[in-house]
């Protein structure tokens, strides 16, 4: 694990993110309808493409009473050429950037902007749950991590160390209301498209806890902010530190 009170990286050599993104679960009084309409308007999505996703033609009372739906985008605004997206549910929003990463000092805004966006066009806005997750694909020609055994992570069955295929996921509390997720694991368990030559995956997810509940936009760019130091916190935890010094930028 990178040493205690060690700085962690503002940016490596090479990053590894796949996709990095934000999803706010909320109430409102804002009908679906009219908050998609608003939102497609957004100034800042205005020449995004429109799509339906698939649940979209599941009725709105049987997607909000089933548990496994209520959370589940409609409706999609896609900027393909900049690989970005914005996925929106009568109940969820969340603001997607794919690789190539366009790092934090830009990313960071357009999440502030996803936020204004959604606090301005909904009446009545209640935050329920606040996620911000990276996934990582681990190259070694870029990162030089072939395997699990070139983590700082130990792996133990009956004293016998596992080095092969792994699936794991364990969780933990970062901070006061904040806990992650982090999943890892060889590219067989892992569905999707990955860059060629993946040897390891890394999916960092950090999210408010259920009794986390706000109206208060400040808060709300406030926990996103800290939310990104806590996954970088946790990704560059499962590095070597002689890994972090050989990828860090200098």
């Amino acid at each position: 694990m990178a040493t205690l009170g060690k700085a962690i990286p503002e940016k490596l050599k090479k990053d590894a993110i796949v996709e990095a993104f934000i999803e706010v679960r909320f109430d409102t009084t804002t009908i679906p309808e009219v908050l998609f309409g608003r939102l497609a308007d957004y100034p800042p999505w205005k020449g995004f493409q429109q799509r339906r996703l698939a649940v979209y033609d599941i009725p709105a009372p049987m997607r909000r009473a089933d548990p496994n739906l209520r959370y589940q985008p409609v409706f999609e605004l896609v900027d393909p050429p900049n690989n970005r997206s914005v996925r929106i549910g009568g109940q969820v929003l969340s603001y997607h950037r794919r690789a190539p990463y366009v790092g934090w000092q830009l990313f960071h805004p357009e999440l502030n902007e996803a936020i204004d966006g959604l606090f301005d066009k909904t009446e009545n806005l209640t935050i329920t749950r606040l996620g911000l997750r990276y996934l990582n694909a681990l190259r070694p020609e870029f990162h030089q991590i072939r395997s699990i055994r070139e983590l700082d992570l130990k792996l133990l069955v009956a004293d016998q160390e596992i080095v092969g295929q792994v699936n794991i996921n364990f969780a933990r509390q970062v901070a006061e209301g904040m806990d992650s997720t982090i999943r890892m694991s060889t590219v067989e368990f892992v569905q999707g498209v990955l860059p060629t030559g993946t040897s390891v995956v890394i999916d960092v997810d950090v999210f408010t806890k259920p009794t986390v509940q706000t109206k208060d936009k400040q808060m709300v760019k406030q926990w996103i902010q800290l939310a990104h130091t806590k996954e970088k916190e946790q990704f560059f935890g499962l590095l070597k530190d002689e890994t972090i010094d050989a990828l860090t930028e200098k």
